[in-house]
């Protein structure tokens, strides 16, 4: 099930809610309890790959950079 943010801009308290895709988004905040919350882009994809050391291109495996590893360049 995806992980969903949210953000109330009410109070601006932020939460994750996991949810079907199929289901309605949140609309009361569970601090405050107005509907003023509103789904937010989440960053935790991409922040876990800076974390990780990932800029989200391969190198090249193999000395001549043709196809990678995939391409039979690797000496595996």
């Amino acid at each position: 099930m995806p992980i969903y943010d949210y953000k109330c801009n009410a109070c601006q308290h932020t939460f994750e809610e996991n949810h079907s895709m199929s289901a309605p988004a949140i609309k009361t905040c569970p601090q405050c309890n107005e509907d003023k919350v509103r789904k937010v882009l989440s960053t935790g994809g991409v922040l876990n790959s800076i974390k990780n050391g990932d800029s989200g291109t391969s190198a090249p495996c193999g000395p001549m950079g043709g196809g990678g590893c995939a391409g039979g360049a690797c000496p595996m």
